[in-house]
């Protein structure tokens, strides 16, 4: 992986650890979980061995768990049950550094800040050192599709929600290899719509 690519899914697999809290609410970006809609976004060449299907990924931390219920790629397994990172097979041809993860983040302790700065020094300010394909800002909301600096090009995908008050916030990113980022596109609209129960 490069080394933005490194820092950024590093800094959300920290923030993932210490983000746990007690509660049992149902939350997520609003949007409705649309697989075909999904699909469509999927190049031609990739169609074959990128299927996304509606699915749960749970995350196991001791008592605690949280539900994500999204598109997410078919086949794709969850390395550890503690967080929310699929990994592309191996023989898929879809790069060695592809992967997919959900989680949330505090930036040290759970209590309620000003998550869209927050947000933008733990995610966006490092993409965008890379070359930026696409950012927008939306009210509790930011994407962003950038093309690493570093020497191994990936494109990342990422996206943040948050909501005013909370204790912590989701995102929802895609470390896309050469093989796979022409579907950037089905990953960004596979990350807008996600349903978030439990702990998280």
């Amino acid at each position: 992986m490069n080394k933005l690519g490194i820092i950024v899914f590093g800094l959300g697999v920290i923030g993932a650890i210490g983000c746990g809290k007690k509660g049992s609410e149902t939350k997520g970006t609003g949007l409705a979980i649309d697989a075909a809609a999904v699909n469509s976004l999927v190049p031609a060449p990739l169609k074959d061995k990128l299927v996304f299907e509606k699915r749960d990924i749970v995350l196991k931390r001791g008592r605690s768990n949280t539900t994500y219920t999204l598109a997410a790629p078919k086949g794709w397994q969850q390395g550890m049950e503690s967080f929310g990172s699929l990994d592309a097979p191996k023989d898929s041809g879809m790069g060695f550094f592809t992967k997919f993860s959900v989680g949330s983040n505090c930036d040290g302790q759970c209590k309620p800040k000003e998550w869209e700065q927050i947000a933008d020094k733990v995610h966006f300010a490092p993409l965008s050192k890379g070359k930026v394909l696409k950012d927008v800002k939306g009210k509790g909301t930011r994407l962003m599709i950038a093309e690493g600096d570093g020497g191994m090009k990936t494109t990342e995908v990422v996206f943040a929600w948050w909501t005013d008050g909370a204790d912590s916030y989701h995102t929802c990113q895609a470390t896309l290899d050469a093989e796979i980022k022409d579907a950037a596109p089905a990953f960004e609209k596979a990350c807008q719509a996600i349903t978030v129960s439990g702990d998280d």
